[in-house]
């Protein structure tokens, strides 16, 4: 009994715990699990004293779950399943009928983002119907296939399905289905609705926009549409800008594309009518529109011409293109709306045998009865009128004539416009001026011998304004040609020719002997103008004189004093003979003033003309010779002394000769020098009171040597030359611009080496260096790669050791270089010369030389630059 029931002692059998009156085993009980009243959820065991999840399944956030099956912990206490998912053998898989597309579950069948597969997004408008992108249409009619066919109804009330693409802003919309009973092209149109159509053509599974059109050729609306065999289209009929009412849809069948549709005869004009109302688009033209029907022919030129095609009398806005050869040919030219109308002209210039294609099509759809001619250009004859012999005369016409364009080309500028001819005979020996004054438009003028292709006699362009004047001396009984052309092609209309006779004195007028000094008075007023000086400008009318020199001698004419800006020029013999001299402004003044050479008994006609056609008036001029020494035909003679100096003033002087440098038309002095002896001299005007200019002649004012105006910078000249024993110079001693005043001319030999005639001999070696300074050398040669070299220069001879390339540089000079070698000596041709070709300031070149050949080669500077140099030689 004590085991069972005594105080204080143990009831329950070992291993098990008494709780709440119960034995139990601590270790397995789910109500006291580890401890008495320690009851494990319902769904748990208890296992060594700790409640656990039965087996197959696990703890998350205090349930036992199976992770295999539990949406909410499939395959791991946080993995969740998204909607349409169910958990399968723990993973997450789409419910049945779904498919994963970035890890959304969709239908392929209806989602709109993803359209019988993944990412096939529907676009704006459809729908996804069983896997396909399909629009979403209203109520339509079926009207089958029957073509043609014309269906009536109205928009008024309906719906809006679409928004037609063409359509700013649309309106309600009927749409019809319609399928296509044999593959071809089909024209739909509303042409007799009674509001502004507007009319679409679309897929009837996704809607795609195939063909749209608002207003062709008028508030109807047309569409064309090639279309396969069974294929259906749907019709959207609609309005413009909101616009409702009751419409006429007809749909006919096109013909099949053709191209070319015919051929136009060769024989000349040709007319062919035709429809292209019911025709295919079988080209697209490059200046019109696509979608258009079109007829086409082919012509073959019978022979070289201008040939004109038009479309003058069709019945709607056309459009012409002509094409090469072939439907497919390069396009020749293509028009539309010719002088604003809506017809169209196109022209060619074809070779005899040429074959184009003439393709007749509408404005965006415009189609219908056409018309379309052919004619070849004729041009006017030439002249195309005759002005007789009547003087004066004033003729006016017009140039703008349809198709016509230049035929005849002006001999001066521009001429490429077209052009009105006139045929005019002169009744007696006279000055014929012609002119275009009046016109309106930029003319030339021209003027042709006898026939239109006659020799030019004269040509003008813009002599007042945008006109132009001719002024010709004709025979009695010439014919002559007078053109009136346009500047431009663009240049043509309304035209006035007039013609005038002026009375041609005799030439010259006035002989004024020999006397010396003389002065006479007189005006051009009312003169003519019928000699052109060779300076100054044309058109001014002249007086003429002539004058016979009594002895040779230096003679001076001028026209001081004179009421108008002159021009003086002088001519040997005749008033055709050779100008011997023209001046016009001297000494900064608007008179004229020659200074001539002439010998015993030679006569010269003087002209006093004006500078410009309007400068004419009471004129003076004035002959004197000149009777100091310095001039050409007296020059002071210096001798062969060297060195020496003179001075002197070329204020009181006379202008004779003219420099080839610089720019003079200052007075100067002549001398002559001989050279004792062959060597190199210097001239100079160092120490002048003016800018000189210092030319130097051989022998004769005729025969210029050299020339130099500003030597080193400065104002004052220097010149060296090499000269042979006995050898004489002229020594003109001039002024830059009219400067004149008191000089300082110093001639001396030059005593050193590195001349021309003393050149440094360098013999054979290779490589060579030889420095030195050009520093105080002459300048007796220019180099031919740099112009205006004023520099002086230090030449050397050198002999190649053997055949091959050679390379000459001043590489390690102080100064801006420049090498010339030549053969021969100074004078001989030039093999090879170089300015910087080492860098900046360096120069170098290389030769090809035979063994034993000899070459000049001279170190030179670049302007006027001079200083410490390095010549190398050395093979490549």
């Amino acid at each position: 009994d004590d085991a069972t029931s005594g105080t204080g002692a143990e009831l329950c059998a070992p291993g098990l715990k008494e709780c709440d009156g119960d034995c139990v085993d601590l270790d397995i009980d789910a109500h006291h699990c580890g401890s008495c009243g320690n009851e494990c959820p319902e769904e748990q065991l208890c296992e060594d004293g700790e409640c656990a999840c039965a087996p197959g399944l696990a703890a998350c956030d205090g349930a036992c779950v199976d992770l295999a099956s539990d949406p909410q912990h499939c395959g791991g206490c946080e993995a969740r399943c998204g909607d349409n998912q169910t958990c399968t053998d723990g993973a997450c898989l789409c419910n049945e009928g779904l498919t994963d597309c970035g890890g959304r579950c969709v239908d392929l069948t209806r989602s709109p983002a993803h359209c019988g597969a993944c990412d096939a997004a529907c676009g704006p408008g459809l729908v996804c119907q069983e896997g396909a992108c399909l629009c979403v249409v209203g109520d339509y009619e079926d009207i089958g296939a029957t073509a043609p066919q014309v269906v009536t109804g109205t928009t008024l009330g309906a719906d809006t399905y679409f928004g037609l693409a063409c359509v700013a802003a649309g309106s309600t919309e009927m749409v019809y289905r319609f399928t296509a009973e044999k593959a071809g092209g089909y024209r739909f149109d509303t042409a007799g609705s009674s509001y502004d159509t507007a009319i679409g053509l679309l897929t009837t599974d996704i809607c795609d926009e195939l063909a749209c059109n608002d207003d062709r050729g008028g508030p109807e609306a047309s569409a064309t549409l090639s279309l396969d065999e069974g294929q259906a289209v749907f019709v959207v009929v609609s309005g413009y800008n909101g616009a409702q009412g009751d419409f006429v849809l007809s749909i006919d069948p096109l013909a099949p594309p053709e191209c070319p549709a015919g051929t136009i005869e060769p024989t000349l004009p040709q007319t062919i009518t035709g429809d292209t109302h019911l025709r295919s688009d079988s080209v697209a033209p490059s200046c019109g529109s696509i979608d258009t029907p079109d007829s086409s022919y082919t012509f073959t030129a019978p022979r070289e011409g201008r040939y004109i095609f038009d479309t003058y009398g069709s019945s709607f806005d056309t459009i012409l293109e002509l094409r090469s050869g072939t439907c497919s040919g390069s396009v020749i030219t293509c028009s539309d709306d010719v002088m604003t109308g809506e017809q169209s002209r196109a022209i060619a210039n074809l070779t005899a045998g040429q074959t184009v294609v003439a393709i007749v099509d509408g404005v965006d759809g415009a189609a219908g009865p056409f018309t379309l001619n052919v004619t070849e250009y004729i041009p006017p004859p030439c002249p195309e009128f005759t002005l007789g012999s009547t003087f004066p005369q004033t003729v006016t016409g017009n140039t703008a004539v349809m198709d016509r364009v230049s035929a005849i080309s002006a001999p001066c500028a521009g001429g490429s416009g077209p052009e009105a001819t006139y045929a005019f005979t002169a009744p007696a020996y006279a000055l014929y001026t012609f002119d275009s004054f009046g016109t309106s438009f930029d003319t030339v003028l021209h003027v042709h011998d006898g026939t239109c292709s006659g020799p030019s006699l004269g040509c003008n362009d813009d002599t007042s304004g945008l006109q132009s004047q001719v002024k010709l001396l004709l025979d009695e009984g010439q014919t002559v040609i007078v053109v009136l052309d346009g500047y431009s092609s663009s240049a043509s209309g309304d035209y006035t020719l007039n013609v005038r006779q002026t009375f041609v004195p005799p030439c010259p007028a006035i002989d004024l002997g020999s006397t010396v000094p003389q002065t006479v008075t007189g005006t051009t007023e009312g003169a003519v103008d019928l000699m052109t000086p060779s300076c100054g400008s044309a058109g001014g009318v002249e007086a003429t004189y002539s004058f016979t020199a009594a002895v040779a001698g230096t003679y001076i004419f001028d026209t001081f004093g004179s009421s108008f800006n002159t021009t003086l020029f002088a001519r040997d013999g005749q008033c055709a003979g050779e100008t011997l001299g023209c001046n016009t402004d001297a000494g900064g003044t608007t008179q004229s003033r020659l200074t001539l050479e002439l010998d015993e008994g030679q006569t010269i006609i003087l002209i006093v003309d004006g500078s410009s056609a309007s400068a004419s008036g009471e004129f003076t001029l004035t002959a004197q010779r000149f009777d100091g020494g310095g001039t050409c035909s007296t020059p002071i003679d210096l001798g062969s002394a060297f060195p020496q100096v003179v001075t002197g003033s070329t204020a009181e002087q006379p202008e004779v000769v003219t420099p080839t440098c610089g720019s003079s038309t200052a007075p100067e002095m002549l001398y002559s020098f001989t050279a004792a002896e062959d060597g190199t001299y210097i001239f100079n005007t160092f120490g002048s009171s003016f800018d000189t200019v210092l030319q130097l002649f051989d022998g004769s004012c005729s025969t210029p040597l050299r020339c130099n105006d500003d030597a080193g910078g400065g104002r004052q000249s220097r010149l060296t030359v090499d000269m042979v024993a006995g050898q004489t110079v002229l020594i003109a001693v001039d002024g830059r611009g009219t400067s004149s005043g008191e000089y300082v001319l110093q001639v001396d030999r030059f005593a050193g080496v590195g001349t021309c005639s003393t050149a440094i001999d360098l013999g054979s070696e290779l490589p060579l260096t030889r420095t030195g300074s050009t520093a105080g050398q002459p300048n007796t040669v220019t180099p031919s790669c740099t112009s205006g070299s004023t520099a002086p220069e230090m030449v050397f001879t050198y002999t190649a050791p053997a055949d091959g390339s050679y390379v000459i540089d001043t590489i390690g000079s102080a100064f801006d270089t420049v090498v010339h070698v030549h053969t021969g000596g100074c004078g001989g041709a030039t093999l090879s010369c170089n300015d910087d070709g080492g860098g900046s300031g360096p120069s170098r070149l290389t030769v090809r030389l035979t063994a034993g050949q000899v070459i000049t080669i001279v170190v030179d500077g670049y302007g006027g630059l001079s200083g410490n140099f390095t010549l190398n030689i050395a093979a490549p």
